[in-house]
């Protein structure tokens, strides 16, 4: 068996966008510890019968009726990105965000996100910790990058 070639933390980006026109820049927020992206499908169950034989189990059938996608991030409040999480935070609008897997033919996870969580927190004898989530508002799509 071959070794599998893997990533280390550091080549999970979570990226913000700053909004700007005609080219918006992205940065990685500083703090973040952990960070995770969930792309999320619903879906109705139907239950599909045996026409030959109605008393046979019917076997259950799915459709993808909508699909989504979430950003989480905890760790340390870093004073450097505080003014991003609270103005998002506030505004309630979406920005456009990327997850960047660097390496040889990966690429992003792009699209608009509301910030729908952002939660400070601190223990005595701690740092002050933030815990994310950001969740998509409408299309995400995956860009490869050679």
């Amino acid at each position: 068996m071959a070794k599998p070639i893997t990533l280390p933390y550091s080549k999970m980006l979570i990226l913000i966008g700053d909004g700007a026109t005609p080219t918006e820049v992205f940065e990685a927020p500083c703090g973040l510890t952990s960070k995770g992206f969930d792309l999320n499908a619903a879906s109705n169950d139907v239950l599909v019968p045996d026409c030959d034989d109605p008393e046979a189990p019917a076997w259950l059938e799915r459709a993808t009726r909508s699909l989504s996608g979430q950003i989480t991030g905890n760790g340390i409040l870093a004073v450097e990105s505080f003014d991003l999480w609270r103005d998002w935070a506030l505004s309630g609008l979406p920005k456009n965000a990327r997850v960047q897997l660097e390496g040889t033919g990966l690429g992003y996870y792009a699209g608009s996100f509301l910030l729908t969580k952002f939660t400070l927190s601190a223990a005595l004898g701690d740092k002050v910790q933030t815990d994310i989530t950001l969740d998509s508002d409408g299309q995400i799509i995956w860009t490869a990058v050679p």
